[in-house]
């Protein structure tokens, strides 16, 4: 655990007071895919000691990689841990006291999620739900369209999922209305081509946060990961962001993470390598194709497809949070290529974010804060490979494949 030595105190390592929660400080592990869990989606005890080597690496808060709702609302890939039933809370349980065993002041966020269109019936065993009838292109399943009734019960999976969270003893939980996944299907006019009640973008996002704040109290944090924009035309633009964020000033959320798109562009939400060879083999959406037709297909069409993708380049969602920030009273927090300390201070200092989240970066070195805070580093040994993410997609647990192992 860092000491709180006031001599070396920067704006990074002072805590950040949110409406019903202060976090020891400004850095924040966003949430990261882990692939540990079992098939049914409860967590392993390994998952702790991920948790504990970022907590003991310096982050004040973890959000948990995306935990489904319900099983209808599973992402395709095989470890992803859940919260869709109490006969789970238990596993969650040894997990956060083991993490807080040793750094009792850490914060610990359970980041809630519902795939809608994006995932496959054979990894959920049951229809793919969607906002509207209009199908992912990345994922190419056929769709059923949420009725009313439909809504509302995943209104009610959001809101049993959160108090399960909580007797875990999770000191708060992350609404995922990012990347393409149920609520940012709502908030999408993309997808959300709706002409009843639900055709209000931000409805099905508020009627979310009010249930869970009815579940947990109105004193449980709540945080919200929002993309700022995404690739579709019509899609979400910035100024349908800022409107979304000033929608809920009133809702008592604790603070708003930014971030960019979804997976019908994938590599456009992280950006970097684009290792279309190891998609092509890894990714269950393409390994069934024979291989003389992934041949020709790269050989014809993967320089239109990859071509498609933005270019990294560091801090690439700043100036968007830097403009919503402008526009509310709630904090706000960015994700997005923030590779080194003197941009970390920058977003907060300069530009007046409240906080910064990293993933890629404590994948490759969970104790980069700490590196940072006695100045043993400046920089995060992160390529962008992105063979971490690719490999998300495969039974393997998360891991740093450029990181040489002690």
């Amino acid at each position: 655990m860092i000491p709180d030595v006031e001599a070396k105190k920067e704006i990074l390592f002072t805590p950040l007071k949110l409406r019903n929660i202060t976090l020891k400080n400004r850095i924040i592990r966003s949430a990261t895919y882990e692939g540990l869990a079992d098939p049914n989606g409860e967590p392993r005890i390994e998952l702790a000691q991920v948790y504990r080597d970022v907590a003991a690496g310096g982050a004040g808060t973890i959000i948990t990689g995306f935990t489904f709702v319900s099983q209808s609302g599973r992402a395709m890939q095989p470890g992803q841990c859940g919260m869709d039933h109490d006969n789970k809370i238990d596993a969650w349980k040894a997990i956060v006291e083991n993490v807080k065993k040793e750094s009792p002041d850490v914060s610990l966020f359970m980041q809630l999620a519902h795939c809608g269109r994006q995932t496959r019936r054979d990894a959920t065993g049951r229809p793919v739900l969607a906002v509207s009838a209009k199908k992912c292109t990345y994922f190419r399943q056929p769709v059923t369209t949420l009725t009313d009734r439909d809504i509302q019960a995943v209104i009610q999976e959001f809101s049993r999922a959160a108090p399960r969270a909580k007797i875990a003893g999770f000191d708060g939980v992350q609404l995922h209305a990012a990347h393409g996944y149920l609520i940012h299907q709502f908030l999408s006019p993309w997808t959300n081509t709706r002409r009843d009640r639900w055709g209000d973008p931000r409805m099905f996002l508020e009627e979310t946060i009010r249930a869970v704040k009815g579940s947990c109290g109105q004193n449980f944090p709540v945080m919200l990961k929002l993309s700022a924009m995404e690739d579709t035309f019509p899609g979400i633009g910035l100024s349908d962001t800022i409107a979304t964020v000033r929608r809920l000033e009133s809702l008592c959320i604790d603070a708003v993470e930014i971030s960019y798109g979804t997976m019908e562009f994938a590599l456009n939400i992280i950006r970097g390598a684009c290792p279309v060879n190891l998609v092509l083999k890894i990714n269950p959406l393409f390994n069934k194709t024979p291989v003389l037709f992934r041949q020709i297909w790269t050989l014809f069409r993967e320089r239109a497809y990859t071509s498609r993708f933005i270019p990294f380049e560091k801090n690439y969602n700043l100036e968007a949070a830097v403009q919503i920030k402008q526009s509310t009273t709630l904090p706000i927090i960015v994700v997005g290529g923030i590779r080194n300390k003197s941009s970390m201070i920058d977003c907060l200092s300069t530009h007046g974010l409240d906080g910064v989240s990293l993933c890629r970066p404590l994948i490759c070195e969970p104790d980069l804060p700490k590196k940072f805070y006695f100045g043993l580093s400046t920089d995060s040994a992160c390529t962008n490979c992105n063979l971490c993410t690719i490999y998300c997609d495969s039974s393997r647990p998360l891991q740093c494949y450029q990181r040489k192992k002690p």
